[in-house]
């Protein structure tokens, strides 16, 4: 069963994504030219950068939505949109305020040597992270490390800080990223 809070992450990027859909196709009416250059705004910002909360994303189309109807000259449409998202956005902000604090989601990312067994690193993750999961491995730095990534959900920021320890001191192993999203 998916917890209560990514239900609300759910259903916030959906109210998002329909006051940004409504903005842009306000903005793009019948103009196919315009229509073009909103597909290629947002696959140059797609491929430019990695953004891993789909909240996030909402408000990067959210801004490329605004700046192509300022752009076309219809200025009334971000003077409506825009308020109506920052209301659904701070009304499940003070809901997630309400929430009681918990673990928050966290991603361990390891890069090691190529000729490194991940298997062992894998263990030292799990009995730190109990609840840890390999989410990617992959090559890096042009198949010079492994890059393995780990998700998991942090309750102690001192446990977070000794896996980091323990995981640098493991041979092999060129660096360590402990990257953690507080809840929103």
């Amino acid at each position: 069963a998916r917890p209560a809070a990514g239900r609300a992450d759910l259903t916030q990027t959906l109210l998002l994504l329909a006051v940004v859909i409504a903005m842009s196709t306000l903005a793009i009416g019948s103009n196919v030219a315009r229509a073009f250059s909103l597909v290629g705004a947002l696959a140059i910002v797609r491929f430019r950068s990695v953004v891993d909360d789909p909240r996030d994303t909402a408000f990067v189309i959210l801004a490329v939505a605004v700046g192509l109807a300022v752009g076309a000259g219809f200025l009334v449409v971000p003077l409506v949109g825009l308020p109506i998202a920052a209301v659904v956005a701070l009304g499940f902000a003070a809901r997630a305020r309400g929430r009681d604090a918990g673990p928050v989601p966290c991603r361990v990312v390891v890069r090691v040597d190529p000729d490194r067994d991940p298997a062992g690193l894998f263990e030292i993750v799990a009995a730190a992270l109990p609840n840890a999961r390999l989410e990617r491995a992959g090559t890096a730095k042009k198949g010079t490390v492994v890059e393995l990534v780990y998700a998991a959900r942090l309750a102690d920021p001192a446990a977070g800080a000794a896996l980091v320890r323990r995981l640098n001191g493991e041979p092999g192993v060129a660096a360590v990223d402990l990257v953690c999203r507080p809840k929103s």
